[in-house]
Order: C-alpha cells, then structure tokens, then sequence
C-alpha cells in the first residue's frame, strides 16, 4: 500500500511536508515553514524557546507529532509523553531520504528540527544556499538546515548548548555529484571554526529516484519523481516557465510526462490569467530608470537569492558606468553559488563592477572579517557614497534601512522596488515602513506594487494559473494533488474532462494509491 500524508502545505502557500510510504520505502519531499501558521502565533520577537527544543512548534501545531523523525537532543526528558495521546500522533521509522526541491524557507525551513542521520537528497546549489544562510545568519536552533549544534539537557530539563563542542553535518547527498576541491573544502568548514562531525559516508543508490533542474526564482530547484508499488509519483516542487532557464521547467514536464505518471502533487501558488513579465523586461525597465536618474544614488531593493534579478543589476550597473555595491552576506552567498555552480555565478572578484558595501559594524562575525580583508581593496564605505552617490547602485531592503541614515547628499535618488506585492498584513506593515523609509531619505520609490501607473520591476518565481494547467496536461497523471495553494478546487474546472482526478489533500489524512 502507497499512503501519501500532508503536513503542510495543504490549502495554504508554502510550509511542504509530504511523507510517502510504500512497502520498505519512506521519503519526504520537502520539510518547509508554514508562514502563514506560524505568523498566528510568532513574530520577529516572539520565538520558540530554544531550552525547550521540540516543544512549541509541536504544541502548536506547526510541526507534526512524528516520534521517529526529529533531533533527539531537542527532544528533552518526558516531551513524547504529552503527545503520545493526540490523535495525528504517530510512531514512525526514521525517513531513507528527505527530498529538498529548492532552498526557500517554505520547503526547508523546519528542516532544523529532523534528525540529523537523515539523508537529504537535494542539488549541489540547494545545499550551498542552505549553508551560506546558516554561516552567515543568527546562530539559533532554527536555522541548523546543514549543521547542528547539539543540545544537552540541564538537571532541570532545560536544553543548552556545549560552547566547546562540534557542529554535526547533516547527512547530505547531492543529486549532481561533489564539486571540486574549493567547494568541498568550503562545504566542510565551520563559520566559527569549531570542529565539524560527519556521518559515515553512505548512499543509497537503489532508491528509485529521478529529478530535473527546474526554473524559479531561486537558482538549483528541482522537481523529483518516485517509483512506487503504485506508479510513479511526481512532485512539481515550485516553478515557472517565464523566466531566463523556462526551458528547464518543460524538459521536466516532459520527462514526467515519458513516465506515465500515477499520481502529480503540483504546486498552485498563483493561479491568476494574464501573462508574466520577463526578467528581460525587468532589465531593461531598471536601466532606463538608471540612466534617467544620472548623477544620483540607485537602490535596488531585490530578494537576496534572486539571483537572475542580481544578474540584471550587473548588468545595469555595467551599462551605466555604476558600481554594484553588495552586503557582505549577499557576496558570502554569491561566493557559495559560484562554488556549487560556476555556470550559474562566475567568481564574484571577476566581476569589476561588483563591490563590498563595508557598513559600520562593531564586532562582525569571524566570517565578515575575513571577506572583509579579502575585499579590502573593493570595499566601499558610507562616506564614499556620500561624496558621489551617481557611481553606485546599493542593493539593499528594507532590514539594511539604517543603513541610509549614514548617508549625505542623496535626496533626488531613486529607490527600485524590485519585490513581489504584500500578501498578507505583515507584508503590508513592512511595505509601509519600506515607503516610510524612502520618503525619509527624499528619495523616489519606483517599483511600488501599489502603484497601478508605476513601471513594473518585479516578476513572479511561479507560473500562472494557465501554465500551470498546461503543464499537468501535458504530464498527464492519473491523480492530480493541488499542494502550495490556497485554492485547490480551482483545478477541477481546469481539468475536467481530460481523464485526470483531482483528490484534495486533507491535512494529516493519508492518501491511498491502489498498488499496480
């Protein structure tokens, strides 16, 4: 019997956790954050408790009660007992893989919380991203996607760290092989220079395993497909089909398509008609309002790991003579791409245009320091800047807004939002911080998803409601599963009449695929 059980993503965007079984195989695909749920009860401010581990996302409902599958030392004496009486509780063997689509936080984000002994099957450039935003970001219980510092428990019962101990890697298999010398030395080392522990070297090769680079908005996604007892079981993770690597995303439904699948979880994050615009169009749009603004500062205001949208920056700033001046956590990231994929991202030091942005900073990390001696002669300081704000482009957000107040002499700059619109209330608090902000600083917001008569700088990492019925068309499974979607009836209409059923997930309710 083949039994596919949602944890998440089930009527809501984002936060993945799909666990299929089937006779001597156990696989999830994906283990990401549910943002929305976890906004109910978090903040910036409000977090889980560290010294109680596995306790508040559990009690929450944000992660499930699988005894089996997480970190045992974030499990502290007597946690199972309190949810061994639920009724979505369940004894489970440890999982023979988790399969990670892509590095965005709605599909790896409660990754932390697994057990460390599980193989995690992802590509190369997943796995660097994933790394390069835990080296460089808080250290907190939260964010272990590659390594783990164990906790121990107090006599208490509390659980704390051994500041003298090792990291734990996590036991990772890349889809597309090792890499070379550089990358492996930079996968293993440790931020802070602690002492990291592997696992013993292992891969199960008989897993009946397939996977296809994809596109979206984030570089190394994928989609994967299972062979079950039952058929072959795809799984879309995100994509789109508008931007620069589109012909990667139809290679995938093509090759889904040759398996004859029995069933599809496909995504559904926007469904709306209309046509996308193109990360071309996003190009040429920022360069024409560069080149208008000449002699003033540019902001652009992009995703960190939009890395097709950085690509466009650079290339602006070469055609306008401007310096593309980068946090020292986007040039960390851009050097662990480059590592992982030099196709993808040629070496950040090649690139004359690109400069380290060297904001004021008491005590940077071990990690800054270092980049910061290696980028000592391409460093660019606030007063810099200030003296002649029309050779810069700063890519910065809404989190590097102080940032501006060390500036002089910028008023009349321009300031390109280059994100998606607010989907929820907390989005839109920040949007308006965001305008806030820019007024402040007497500079002119270009980009605003509000603005009906604005240019338009942003384009979607999800394909449209039409591609996205094309697509399962074309693929043609026997069962199609709406996942990462607030609308799954919304297939029904779609695909009426082409043979195909739609079975709406139930959350923690398991979906039974008659065996072949």
């Amino acid at each position: 019997m083949v039994r596919l059980t949602l944890y998440g993503g089930v009527g809501e965007i984002g936060g993945n956790k799909v666990l299929l079984e089937d006779e001597d195989i156990s696989v999830l695909l994906d283990f990401g954050t549910a943002f929305g749920r976890q906004g109910m009860f978090f903040n910036e401010f409000l977090r889980p408790r560290p010294s109680r581990g596995l306790l508040d996302p559990m009690a929450l409902g944000l992660i499930p009660p699988l005894e089996g599958l997480y970190r045992e030392d974030l499990a502290f004496p007597g946690l199972w007992e309190r949810f061994r009486g639920r009724t979505d509780y369940r004894e489970i063997r440890s999982p023979d893989a988790i399969l990670l689509s892509h590095a965005h936080q709605d599909h790896i984000g409660d990754l932390t919380y697994v057990a460390s002994e599980v193989p995690v099957y992802t590509s190369r450039l997943t796995a660097f991203i994933c790394k390069a935003m835990q080296d460089t970001g808080k250290s907190s219980f939260e964010g272990e996607w590659v390594y783990i510092n164990p906790r121990f428990p107090t006599p208490n019962g509390e659980l704390r760290t051994d500041r003298n101990g090792a990291y734990r890697m996590r036991r990772v298999e890349f889809l597309d092989g090792l890499g070379g010398r550089e990358a492996m030395e930079f996968w293993a080392s440790s931020p802070a220079k602690k002492p990291m522990e592997f696992h013993k070297e292992g891969h199960m090769s008989d897993l009946p395993l397939r996977w296809w680079l994809v596109d979206h908005s984030i570089p190394g996604a994928v989609g994967f497909a299972l062979e079950t007892s039952a058929g072959w079981v795809g799984y879309s993770g995100d994509i789109r089909f508008h931007g620069r690597n589109g012909d990667a995303t139809l290679r995938f439904a093509e090759g889904l398509s040759e398996l004859s699948p029995k069933m599809l979880l496909c995504e559904g994050t926007h469904l709306e008609e209309g046509r996308r615009t193109t990360e071309d169009e996003v190009a040429e749009r920022a360069l024409e309002l560069t080149k208008e603004a000449e002699g003033r500062l540019v902001v652009a205001d992009f995703g960190p790991r939009n890395i097709e949208r950085l690509l466009s920056f650079l290339k602006v700033a070469h055609l306008t003579g401007r310096l593309l001046t980068v946090q020292p956590k986007d040039l960390y990231l851009l050097r662990a791409i480059h590592l992982a994929s030099p196709e993808v991202f040629p070496e950040p030091w090649d690139i004359p245009c690109l400069v380290l942005y060297a904001d004021p900073k008491v005590q940077p990390g071990l990690w800054e320091r270092e980049l910061r001696e290696v980028w000592a002669a391409r460093m660019v300081a606030p007063d810099d800047v200030s003296k002649d704000p029309g050779r810069y482009i700063l890519c910065f957000s809404l989190w590097d807004a102080n940032d501006l107040l060390d500036l002089e002499g910028v008023e009349g700059g321009i300031y390109l939002y280059s994100n998606s619109k607010a989907y929820d209330e907390e989005q839109q608090v920040d949007l308006e911080r965001l305008r806030n902000w820019v007024r402040h600083m007497g500079l002119v917001l270009y980009g605003d998803p509000d603005d009906p008569e604005g240019p338009v700088l942003h384009t979607s990492g999800h394909a449209s409601g039409p591609e996205l019925a094309e697509f399962v068309k074309r693929v043609k499974p026997e069962v199609l599963v709406p996942i990462h979607t607030e609308n799954p009836g919304w297939w029904r209409e779609q695909l009426k009449g082409t043979g195909i059923k739609v079975v709406e997930p139930i959350m923690g309710q398991p979906i039974v695929l008659d065996v072949l």
